[in-house]
């Protein structure tokens, strides 16, 4: 995975765990609807911030196994 990808990577990993805090959110404000709660939110910004760390723990270690197997085929 190049640097490239890499920073995609992350991007997508904040932008897509955000939407769940996010009241202003398509998915929010259609279960909001349903629900009948002005300003829902799937999630609180904590629970968020803990999937987002997580998530990114885990991209960390993909990467470094990634590097490894690389480096062992050298």
């Amino acid at each position: 995975m190049n640097q490239a990808q890499i920073r995609k990577e992350i991007a997508d990993i904040v932008h897509g765990n955000l939407r769940y805090a996010d009241p202003f959110d398509r998915m929010n404000l259609e279960k909001g609807e349903q629900v009948g709660v002005k300003g829902f939110t799937t999630q609180s910004a904590e629970e968020v911030l803990d999937d987002i760390i997580c998530d990114l723990t885990s991209l960390q270690d993909e990467i470094r196994i990634e590097s490894s197997f690389q480096s062992a085929q050298l």
